[in-house]
């Protein structure tokens, strides 16, 4: 009988701690993309960074200048300073990056 009181008493504290670490493990990152027109202001090779002058994207992210961390390409390897550009815009929980820079058409 003992035991059997001792064993329900483990089993109950490890549903329990179970529980509980489900309840506070951040969720998932949630990651959406869209395309964006911009222009070119700068970059920064050493970082791998982009800074663009948007366009608003409705319902997204208003107009404005911000660097953005460029993956899947070099900052050096992109076209010049000053140059029309669409580029995919990936917001994970708030924090952005963009792919695909290619010019305007």
């Amino acid at each position: 009988m003992k035991r059997l009181l001792i064993a329900t008493v483990i089993a109950l504290a490890a549903v329990a701690c179970s529980k509980e670490t489900q309840t506070t493990t951040p969720a998932a990152s949630k990651e959406k993309t869209y395309p964006m027109t911009a222009t070119i202001v700068s970059r920064d090779p050493a970082k791998n960074t982009v800074n663009l002058d948007n366009k608003e994207v409705p319902g997204e992210m208003g107009a404005m200048k911000m660097d953005y961390e460029l993956r899947g390409a070099k900052a050096a390897d992109l076209p010049a300073d000053g140059t029309p550009v669409v580029v995919t815009v990936h917001d994970v929980n708030g924090s952005y990056y963009i792919t695909d820079v290619k010019p305007q058409k």
